[in-house]
Order: structure tokens, then sequence, then C-alpha cells
């Protein structure tokens, strides 16, 4: 919620900032004013706010900015187009924006599991023992996924071993399962 509040609070800081100059500025240059508010909380809270912002932009440049001021009265109907345009191109610019927003978190969180694989593949490059390569392996579960896991290595006739400490508990089913896959 702290988000969307975040949103109505920019664009009642751009109606604020704005309106003292109501008799000085253009309404096309306040609508651009609260274009570029939706573009920044799109930018920094994501879709939803954006959207929030967009409609609350459209009212208070109707409410403060339109004659007759105060009101949400529309004495000239091509504010209703002005209205219109604006809450579309608002709309449009945060989904964009909000969209690049995304998209560059999916990056960075790509780029964090390549760098935790480059790391992995570094450490099992340099291990000499069994041992290495299930700290490797098990250091990099945990953080990545968050799971627990053990190394088993089939043994030949012997079946599947542990390869060191369990990180988790294999019970007579897991167990089973495991000798089927390694038989097979």
């Amino acid at each position: 919620w702290w988000r969307y509040a975040r949103a109505v609070l920019a664009c009642g800081l751009t109606a604020g900032l704005a309106f003292p100059f109501h008799e000085s500025l253009d309404l096309p240059n306040t609508v651009m004013l609260f274009v570029m508010t939706v573009v920044l909380v799109a930018v920094k809270a994501g879709r939803g706010p954006a959207v929030l912002a967009s409609v609350v932009s459209v009212a208070l440049f109707d409410f403060l900015f339109v004659p007759p001021r105060f009101s949400f009265a529309v004495t000239d109907g091509q504010y209703l187009l002005t209205f219109a345009v604006m809450l579309a191109v608002s709309l449009i610019v945060g989904q964009l924006t909000a969209g690049l927003r995304s998209q560059a978190h999916e990056a960075d969180r790509r780029e964090q599991v390549t760098r935790a694989l480059y790391d992995l593949a570094r450490k099992l490059a340099g291990a000499m023992t069994v041992g290495q390569v299930d700290d490797a392996l098990r250091h990099f579960l945990d953080a990545q996924c968050g799971a627990r896991s053990s190394l088993l290595i089939a043994a030949g006739d012997t079946g599947p071993t542990l390869a060191g400490e369990p990180g988790v508990a294999l019970d007579r089913l897991d167990w089973q399962t495991v000798r089927m896959v390694c038989a097979s």
C-alpha cells in the first residue's frame, strides 16, 4: 500500500508545485508535468501505482487547472478530449516504463544466477576431492534455491553412498528410488 500512497503523494506534490504558476503555465505544459510524474511513479513504484497516478493526475488537473477551477464540471468539451488523451498517454507511458523496470529487474536476476553458476563452475573445476564437490554443490543449491542437499555417488555393486555429511535425511523409499535410478 505504501507504493500507492507515494503515487498519490507524488501527484499531489506535482499539483502543489504547479498550482502557483497556473496563470503563467499553459494547460498543455501542466499536462506534461503530470505525465512526467506518472513516468517517475512507474519507474519507482511499478505498474499498479502508475495506473493510480494516471487517474489521480487527470482528476487533479481537472479540479485545479481546468476552468471552472475547483470543480469537476467541464464547460468546454475540448477538455474531455484532453482528459481522455492525458489518461491514455499516462497509462501507456506508465505501462511501458513499468515494463522496462520489470525487464531491468529480470536482467539483474539473470545476471546474479549467471554469476553464481560461473562461481560454481570455477569451484567444481578446482575441486580435488568429492568433499569439495559436495561443499560447492551444497553451497550453490542453498544460496540459489534455499534447498538442502546430499550428494550421492554410485559406488558400483554396493549401490549409492553419501559423499559427505547428509544435508537431508533420506528415508527407505528415497533410498529405493536412488537405487533404481543408479541401476538403470
